[in-house]
């Protein structure tokens, strides 16, 4: 049975090094199959664990992380949801190639995580990484036994240390490459049978640029949180696609300042027709979002309309707030809000909802 893990870090994600706002931001990286390639090994109580059909296996999915400084010099990873993209099979050999037993895991996501670390100039970084299972099952079965189980769900690994390194790309994106090598332990109480494992590989990031403007952008329907309605993803950054297939984007110019009252809220990637600007006190499902349309709704609670706008081929499909967002939005220094554009999209719309929603906008406010 599964119960003690003796490293962390199956997938590590993270950190960046790239000019920013010194408060600190959320950013999520994103991980593809194809870029964090992996290979396995063990060793067993009765012997070596051959794998079948071979040792290799993929990661895919996201970590978030809150990056502060400018240039970023420290931060903390808080969570996100990784994925192997197939189970992990092997078997422990006998004599006369018989299996002495099978071992199988299945449907294994995580989460990594990091107390507060520092980024030094160079964009490096180390600090101690905490895996915690999300799902995954365990199974053992042994030579002419029936299979036993084990729910990882919650499993938590020790803390250890790995280090990684970011770069910018030319399109301004943050770059992470990890080397990594982790080995895990366990021992199975329906058979006694214990295992160390190995797993070494490259965990591969990209994360957007960090927004400018007074906010920092969340709840993207890129795949990177809570999936579109009918699997109508937006690119990087943006809303859930409309019929354009693009994603709506929502961002902010200006100011965060009430005393200054410059700030504009602008949408873009529309379809013709109208939409409204609405402010949130809350980030819907910590952020991910729900289900909405044909979009994600991402700001909630103490719901306000700030202002009806539309959008056409005069304006380039694009639209802004005309009104003091501050005064309409009843907001006080300190306060934290949230904003999304939801709008009309009469076209060919994905769901056939006819209407959807941009990425989700938060503002920090000061005096």
């Amino acid at each position: 049975m599964i119960r003690n893990f003796s490293s962390t870090t199956i997938a590590l994600g993270i950190l960046c090094f790239f000019a920013g706002p010194s408060a600190a931001q959320t950013h999520t990286f994103n991980h593809t199959a194809a870029e964090n390639d992996w290979v396995w090994s063990a060793t067993t109580s009765l012997g070596g664990l051959i794998g079948e059909p071979d040792h290799n296996f993929e990661v895919e999915g996201y970590t978030t992380a809150d990056l502060s400084g400018d240039p970023i010099s420290g931060g903390i990873v808080t969570g996100g949801s990784l994925a192997m993209t197939s189970d992990l099979n092997g078997y422990i050999s006998g004599p006369f190639g018989i299996h002495l037993a099978d071992i199988n895991v299945s449907n294994l996501s995580f989460a990594p995580s990091t107390p507060s670390f520092s980024v030094d100039g160079a964009g490096n970084f180390n600090t101690e990484w905490t895996v915690t299972m999300i799902t995954g099952t365990l199974s053992v079965t042994p030579l002419g036994g029936s299979a036993s189980t084990t729910d990882l769900a919650g499993t938590t690994g020790p803390a250890t240390p790995n280090p990684a390194s970011v770069t910018i790309d030319s399109a301004g994106q943050v770059v992470l490459h990890s080397d990594q090598t982790a080995t895990f332990s366990f021992v199975d109480a329906g058979t006694g049978i214990s295992a160390d494992f190995t797993i070494t590989g490259n965990l591969h990031g990209i994360a957007p640029p960090a927004a400018a403007g007074p906010g920092t952008s969340y709840c993207s329907g890129d795949g990177s949180g809570t999936a579109c309605p009918c699997s109508n993803s937006g690119g990087a950054g943006e809303g859930c696609a409309n019929d354009t297939g693009s994603g709506a984007v929502l961002s902010g110019s200006g100011s965060a300042s009430i005393f200054s009252d410059d700030l504009v809220l602008s949408a873009s990637n529309l379809t013709p027709g109208p939409g409204l600007f609405f402010q949130g006190d809350n980030a819907v499902n910590s952020g991910n979002g729900n289900p909405f349309g044909d979009g994600l709704r991402c700001a909630g609670g103490a719901v306000r309309r700030l202002q009806v706008r539309f959008a056409n081929s005069g304006n380039g499909f694009t639209t802004q707030t005309s009104i003091s967002v501050s005064t309409d939005g009843a907001v006080s220094a300190g306060q934290t809000k949230r904003y999304q554009y939801w709008y009309r999209d009469s076209g060919t719309s994905p769901c056939s909802s006819l209407f959807n929603l941009s990425n989700g906008y938060e503002i920090i406010w000061s005096a």
